[in-house]
């Protein structure tokens, strides 16, 4: 992880968001604590994020997230399989987990992803406190409930918390239409429209870079292509967030 922390650093990213699928659960408090004190060495914020609808799980990322002086936790309400997940099931959890996050100082950042359409997620968190229960809004998940950019902002835009930034290529037909990663910038977002919503809801935006790599299958391919592809990413984003910060300052 130390490895990965000095990657994030070196490629110029001020904050890195460590998810399930880098098993941050593996290592114990006491180890998140020195890796905090090894990424405040190198100028760089870590967050959590996690997958789940089992709040004993989300306790243990809680407990974590105090070792790294974290207060937000990033996360996706899906579950292994196909079922989609009910508003009575996400009722049923924000029940469980608001009062241990009230008790904790902590909040919640609910991704809105694949298999939950933002207007679920909106009318299924309005009855509970904007201190606890937010939203990390991803600019191109929704897509697949053929909410587009403006959907997500209108729907979810007032509890955001924090923003996953990523860009991409329409391909359609009378059928379907199929969605490719590009670097951020190079793609067909709009991205004047993105920067004016966030920055109309907030001056100093949490946001995080992700890329939509396509994949060959050859390992070394495909690491050379995203790593190309972040670069480019964060050198656009750059230049785009310092364009928008002045024009909305």
């Amino acid at each position: 992880m130390w490895a990965f922390l000095e990657l994030a650093r070196n490629a110029g990213l001020e904050r890195l968001q460590v998810c399930e699928n880098a098993r941050p659960l593996q290592l114990s408090c006491s180890e998140w604590g020195v890796l905090r004190t090894r990424a405040d060495e190198l100028g760089l914020d870590v967050a959590l994020g996690c997958t789940t609808l089992d709040v004993q799980l989300v306790t243990q990322y809680l407990d974590r997230m105090d070792a790294i002086g974290a207060v937000e936790l990033r996360i996706v309400l899906e579950r292994e399989g196909d079922r989609r997940v009910s508003s009575r099931e996400i009722h049923g959890f924000l029940d469980g987990v608001v009062p241990i996050l009230q008790k904790r100082g902590k909040r919640l950042a609910i991704e809105n992803h694949f298999d939950i359409p933002c207007r679920t997620l909106a009318e299924a968190v309005q009855d509970y406190p904007k201190d606890a229960v937010g939203f990390c809004l991803d600019v191109a998940n929704s897509l697949r409930n053929f909410e587009d950019l403006n959907a997500v902002f209108e729907l979810l835009g007032p509890r955001a918390l924090m923003y996953h930034l990523k860009d991409y290529r329409l391909a359609g037909s009378n059928v379907g239409f199929a969605v490719t990663g590009t670097p951020f910038g190079e793609g067909q977002i709009d991205r004047r429209m993105l920067f004016q919503r966030i920055f109309e809801h907030t001056q100093s935006p949490e946001v995080y870079l992700e890329t939509w790599t396509p994949q060959t299958g050859d390992w070394e391919t495909d690491v050379a292509s995203d790593s190309q592809f972040l670069a480019a990413s964060i050198r656009n984003l750059k230049r785009e967030l310092a364009m928008s910060a002045s024009l909305h300052s």
